[in-house]
């Protein structure tokens, strides 16, 4: 019974210690993230005249996902955001849905220390 229970308190403060650890950071900052890191790999597909961008990055335990329409130019519009990490439902953004919101403030795990600098 104490291993179970010593393994339960080394659990929790982990957990406790990861949780302290996130940083801050909206939609369009992991975004840009995404995009710059040196690390994300990149898929392009077109189907009927329409240009799609699949990216996707890896950092740690963290899996950063994108989806984006290209526009006129090479511009383009995010269509879905998400951040991925273990023990924790993720959190997405879809510009589809009307309560997402590409500036919402949404906590990751550290990336600062990891990455190119956001903002």
């Amino acid at each position: 019974m104490f291993e179970s229970w010593k393994n339960w308190m080394k659990q929790t403060t982990n957990a406790l210690i990861e949780r302290l650890q996130r940083e801050k950071h909206s939609f369009a900052d992991i975004a840009q993230l995404i995009r710059e890191h040196p690390d994300t790999s990149v898929s392009e597909k077109t189907w009927l005249g329409l240009t799609y961008r699949f990216y996707s990055l890896h950092l740690d335990n963290a899996a950063f996902t994108m989806e984006t329409k290209k526009t006129k130019g090479n511009d383009e519009h995010i269509l879905v955001v998400s951040v991925s990490f273990p023990n924790s439902a993720p959190i997405v953004y879809r510009s589809y849905d009307e309560k997402s919101d590409l500036h919402k403030i949404v906590a990751t795990p550290p990336l600062a220390k990891k990455t190119a600098p956001i903002s």
